[in-house]
């Protein structure tokens, strides 16, 4: 059986460091190590990681490592992947990414 931090990664084949999934975990209260299991994936916090991993490779820039460079994720992908870990904010009640925006709004600054 696969860990929670495995399971993370095959969401998308973009890379995400280490520390990302960590921090992630982290405010899930989600361990990397522990299995991925049948329990653990149906859980808030596992599909709310999701959502965050989704996120957070939405609104990710291109990057070049060694001699591969990952710059094929295109505005349609991106989109996709905003809307998938929007659906899972908004089903769990959760706004920590669902793109809220605050400032002024009118004709005078």
């Amino acid at each position: 059986m696969a860990t929670i931090l495995e399971s993370l990664k095959s969401i998308n084949g973009y890379p995400v460091t280490e520390s990302t999934f960590s921090t992630i975990a982290a405010s899930r209260d989600l361990e990397l190590a522990d299995e991925a299991t049948k329990s653990v994936l149906k859980s808030n916090s596992y599909r709310l990681a999701t959502a965050d991993v989704m996120m957070w490779i939405a609104n990710s820039h291109d990057v070049k490592q060694v001699d591969v460079a990952y710059s094929g994720l295109s505005d349609k992908t991106r989109d996709e992947l905003r809307k998938a870990a929007n659906a899972i904010y908004s089903e769990l009640e959760d706004d920590a990414f669902t793109g809220t925006r605050f400032g002024y709004k009118g004709n005078r600054l």
